[in-house]
């Protein structure tokens, strides 16, 4: 079982200690974001898919993604979602911290690779870089369902197994 580093220790040149940089910034993981009709369609149908699509697959993007034990759904920042072309689907009511907003909903993939895992489906566009946030993408507590998460905040480590 493949294990990642999510957190801050061991990072040369951090301007913080890796415990004040996870208070900071947060855990996070690189993720692949895109579209690929033939990745979902196996996906749907319960098929086995690669967790990362081959190279030349349509709109793939590598990005810095939140680990957001608070949210419910993943969401891609609304900006990306747009500059990958991701089918937009639906709008959604969304509450949060600044209330209930309106936000686009697309058809896509995540996929964290150091892991091996795809998650296929619907997303919520949020307003993520457009909010000051370094993160391109949020992974919920549906992606994380399925993971072992240690967080150690006093060494500034958070480790993610699937």
């Amino acid at each position: 079982m493949p294990v990642v580093e999510c957190g801050f220790l061991g990072l040369p040149g951090l301007a913080l200690t890796p415990r004040d940089a996870l208070i900071a910034n947060g855990p996070g993981i690189i993720v692949d974001i895109g579209f690929d009709p033939t990745v979902l369609a196996q996906a749907a149908a319960g098929h086995p898919v690669q967790p990362m699509p081959p190279p030349g697959v349509l709109h793939v993007n590598r990005v810095l993604a939140l680990i957001d034990t608070g949210a419910t759904q993943s969401c891609i920042d609304e900006t990306l979602a747009r500059q990958l072309q991701l089918p937009l689907v639906n709008q959604q009511n969304t509450a949060g911290v600044g209330g209930i907003h309106v936000l686009n909903v697309y058809l896509a993939y995540i996929s964290l690779p150091l892991l091996g895992h795809l998650q296929t489906g619907l997303f919520i566009g949020a307003q993520l870089t457009a909010g000051g946030m370094a993160h391109q993408a949020l992974i919920s507590r549906t992606l994380l369902a399925d993971t072992l998460m240690v967080y150690d905040g006093r060494t500034g480590s958070v480790k993610l197994a699937f």
